[in-house]
């Protein structure tokens, strides 16, 4: 079974998100060569994980193969997080998929076999000072999953989520350096249920849900990431999936969302 660092201090893992009018909606973009992605398709069956990859920095993104009839998500995010140059980052270049980052971070992307002919959605970004959520479109049959995470995470208070309110799907966060960011990317498939949570309170794993013929994504990171302690994951164990996490420090938490 799964051993987990427990906390000494109970701190809330959750804040109130309320969805709010459309935000400019930007396409995939950073300084590692990316290309815009295609707009989103109609997916008409569940997607099946095929396999991900593990990424540490200061190591060269690693490769998650093509981008044809696959789209890849993070399935865990580990390290410090201290500055505006921390992050961690599943993304296509030259028709691949990556799964890479900056500073002293470490991550793993799964990915999920896609019907033939079928695509995925662009990014969308949030950055902190932006007031309002980002909009991402329509809750009916489409998944929406953090792509990203940058910033100082340095308490409770700093958090990015992807949630939905009133029928659509929002990316939103705070951070309370200014440097927090996020990006997020949807496919149009239907959601196994709402998001579940972990938090560094907990004994032990939470569990997701059975395996077969599901895939889950991160959705939602909060807490002091101040080094490789630190972590939020999804895992297999006998057939199921479970969302866990580690923390020698304060207000860890994460959540997950399947499809």
């Amino acid at each position: 079974m799964f051993k987990l660092k427990h906390l000494f201090v109970a701190l809330p893992l959750t804040a109130t998100l309320v969805g709010c009018g459309p935000e400019d909606l930007q396409d995939e973009q950073s300084g590692q060569g990316l290309e815009p992605q295609s707009e989103l398709g109609t997916i008409a069956e569940e997607l099946d994980y095929s396999h991900g990859d593990n990424w540490t920095a200061p190591a060269p993104a690693s490769p998650l193969g093509s981008t044809t009839g696959r789209v890849c998500f993070l399935t865990r995010i580990q390290g410090r997080f201290d500055s505006a140059s921390d992050s961690v980052h599943v993304f296509t270049s030259g028709g691949s998929w990556y799964v890479g980052g900056s500073g002293g971070t470490s991550a793993r992307a799964g990915c999920a076999k896609l019907p033939a002919g079928e695509t995925f959605g662009g990014e969308r970004s949030w950055s902190a000072g932006q007031r309002l959520p980002t909009e991402l479109g329509t809750t009916t049959g489409r998944v929406c999953f953090l792509s990203r995470v940058g910033g100082a995470f340095n308490s409770a208070a700093d958090w990015v989520r992807v949630y939905q309110s009133g029928g659509t799907w929002y990316l939103f966060g705070d951070s309370q350096s200014g440097t927090g960011h996020a990006r997020a990317r949807c496919v149009s498939v239907p959601a196994s249920g709402g998001d579940r949570g972990w938090n560094q309170t907990q004994s032990y794993p939470t569990h997701l849900g059975t395996r077969s013929g599901r895939s889950c994504a991160l959705s939602y990171m909060t807490g002091q990431f101040d080094s490789m302690s630190e972590s939020i994951s999804i895992v297999s164990d006998t057939g199921s999936w479970y969302l866990r996490g580690t923390s020698a420090h304060w207000g860890v938490g994460g959540r997950a969302q399947c499809f």
